[in-house]
């Protein structure tokens, strides 16, 4: 049986909601919507288009907040929204607040909203309406799931995760993986209470666009081992993924803070 394909084609796209509540040690924060806002976001996926580039804050921030000042800027802007291209492109400041963003020029006052949208999945936001611009949509080129950063632990604290950034053999950034790139190598420490810290490895693949699957993992199976200790990762949002224990039971992790960051090779 190809577990890989079959569980490739059971993924259905799903929109990026959660909260994040007490898993065992970590810090407690209550989240809604979690998105990594990082990448290039076209306008209709069109990468001759204008874009969006999120300049700040760190990822750091995304992944751990839902809502937080924003600088941006617009590459081949189709509106200067009352300010000027300094030859970069447009710059942009605003707030992203719980799933919305809303970006002006900046240093302008009283400046029109240039961009006003609400995120749709991991890789696409919905833009309203604004001045002469009808609705349109922006999607991203990639997703930054930056799965070493924090600790991931179920609320019972009795499954807890700690990855490592990728390891491309061809190189490329080590935290984030782009649309439809498949079989990017991925290594996780067991950390769970009662266990003898395993190192784990498996395969992940960026989101899907024909199909709307999010970035996933089929099997996580212990190094220098055959058994599967998990299956079904999925990255759900910035904070959330879910999968498969080896009794077959969906467990929800959220991510946390780490005071001191635990080691996985």
């Amino acid at each position: 049986m190809n577990t890989k394909a079959g569980f490739r084609k059971g993924l259905l796209a799903a929109g990026a909601a959660s909260v994040l509540a007490a898993c065992g040690g970590g810090e407690l924060l209550l989240l809604t919507i979690v998105t990594p806002l990082n990448g290039a976001w076209r306008l209709d996926g069109d990468s001759t288009q204008e874009g969006l580039q999120i300049t700040s804050p760190s990822i750091d921030v995304q992944l751990f907040s839902s809502a937080y000042d924003v600088r941006a800027t617009m590459l081949n802007p189709a509106d200067l929204c009352g300010g000027q291209d300094n030859g970069s492109g447009l710059p942009l400041t605003g707030r992203y607040d719980n799933g919305r963003i809303v970006l002006r020029a900046e240093g302008v006052n009283n400046a029109p909203v240039c961009v006003d949208a609400t995120v749709a999945s991991l890789i696409r936001m919905n833009a309203a309406a604004n001045g002469s611009r009808p609705a349109r949509f922006y999607q991203n080129s990639r997703v930054d799931v930056n799965l070493n950063v924090g600790l991931w632990a179920n609320e019972a604290g009795t499954v807890r995760l700690k990855f490592s950034e990728f390891q491309r053999p061809g190189g490329g950034d080590p935290g984030s993986i782009d649309n439809d790139e498949l079989d990017v190598p991925v290594t996780a420490c067991d950390y769970s209470p009662g266990v003898t810290v395993p190192v784990l490895a498996g395969e992940m693949d960026g989101f899907i666009r024909s199909t709307g699957a999010k970035p996933s993992i089929p099997s996580l199976t212990v190094v220098n081992g055959s058994e599967q200790r998990f299956t079904n990762v999925e990255f759900t949002d910035g904070a959330t993924i879910t999968l498969r224990n080896a009794a077959g039971q969906t467990v929800t992790l959220k991510r946390q803070r780490e005071t001191t960051p635990l080691a996985c090779p």
